[in-house]
């Protein structure tokens, strides 16, 4: 769990919060607290660890089961309704351990870097089907290094570069959650990731999740689940960048043609923290002085009230697709700064809602 979202919740609960994770541990030790108050720590963090692991920092897909025929999106919901629990049980009865007992140290992580994801939990809530996933992933992080800390040889070694990058990997334990929601006939693939960290590409975690989830239901009910039905989530980023009442678009990018030439900037992504790109002087200044603005990405943030953090959603689409007529497809969305269901939720409905379906 990020810092920026742990802080808020052990505040509340009477702890002093530092600068950190580390700093605000070590006081904590020296500090004298009550019973009831590392009770209360313990429970908020705990209810908000768990959350965590099904709603937080999650890149987002979607199949649609109305895309399959009558029969197989039948076997699939009735499976998730009435036997999936039961038909799952000798595998949780196998589980190395829960989730907030899961490994989060190096060693711990190391047995189960090269394994398939595991199957720690299979809840049915709100006719809704959870099945967590956890695995261990290796991420990448650029540091900048600094020379001046290097030794005579190494200084000597890079005295003609401004700057010296390392990759630093890190194994870290991650939640993957499957939820097949018979309400709305969908599968949800909620996988975790470290936002400003880079995932090993050569073996993807969307995959390897799909891929046990298809073991599991063609070993009960004798198909895979999903396959076809992939929904294309780019139909929704023009119609919310038009609505003036869906959040702050803070993330943007974008065609601007006339009837002479087009522009995209180079392809880059425009961003703000707190400004509204709608409303911004620059950008309608410009629209005004074009045929059509459209958008391929956009990024919209929602504020929330203390202790709750802000929600963000992103929608990354090509440029090139635009220009070269193809399908403009986006198949993952980026959900960011949930803390429970309700935050989930009303995210993924700003998504669906503009989304055209067949009809239940």
């Amino acid at each position: 769990m990020l810092w920026s979202t742990a802080r808020p919740i052990i505040s509340a609960t009477g702890i002093h919060v530092s600068r950190g994770w580390r700093e605000t541990l070590a006081h904590a030790r020296e500090d004298s607290y009550s019973d009831a108050i590392w009770t209360s720590a313990f429970m908020a963090l705990s209810t908000a660890a768990r959350w965590h692991t099904y709603v937080g920092n999650k890149h987002v897909s979607l199949f649609d089961l109305r895309e399959q025929n009558d029969d197989a999106k039948a076997q699939v919901l009735e499976w998730a309704l009435k036997r999936a629990i039961d038909d799952l049980q000798p595998v949780l009865r196998r589980r190395p351990f829960d989730i907030l007992d899961a490994p989060t140290r190096k060693a711990g992580l190391d047995q189960y870097k090269a394994s398939t994801p595991k199957l720690l939990a299979a809840e049915l809530q709100g006719g809704k089907l959870y099945l967590q996933f956890f695995s261990t992933r290796a991420y990448s992080l650029r540091e900048s290094l600094d020379i001046t800390k290097m030794n005579a040889a190494q200084i000597k070694l890079f005295e003609e570069y401004e700057e010296v990058i390392g990759v630093k990997t890190r194994l870290v334990p991650c939640f993957d959650t499957v939820v097949v929601d018979t309400i709305n006939d969908l599968v949800e693939f909620r996988i975790d990731f470290q936002p400003g960290m880079t995932e090993d590409k050569n073996s993807p975690a969307f995959a390897r999740v799909m891929t046990e989830f298809n073991r599991a239901t063609t070993k009960f009910i004798g198909q895979g689940a999903v396959g076809a039905g992939l929904m294309n989530l780019h139909p929704a980023i023009n119609p919310m960048y038009l609505d003036a009442a869906c959040g702050r678009v803070t993330a943007l990018g974008f065609v601007a043609t006339s009837k002479a030439s087009s522009s995209n900037n180079h392809g880059q992504i425009h961003r703000t923290r707190t400004q509204d790109f709608r409303k911004d002087s620059f950008h309608v200044g410009g629209k005004q002085h074009v045929d059509k603005v459209d958008p391929y990405t956009i990024g919209i943030t929602w504020p929330a009230k203390p202790p709750k953090g802000d929600l963000y959603l992103e929608l990354k689409g090509s440029v090139r697709a635009i220009y070269s007529g193809k399908l403009r497809a986006v198949t993952t969305a980026e959900f960011l700064g949930c803390l429970d269901g309700a935050d989930y939720d009303f995210i993924a409905d700003q998504v669906l809602r503009r989304l055209p379906r067949r009809k239940k």
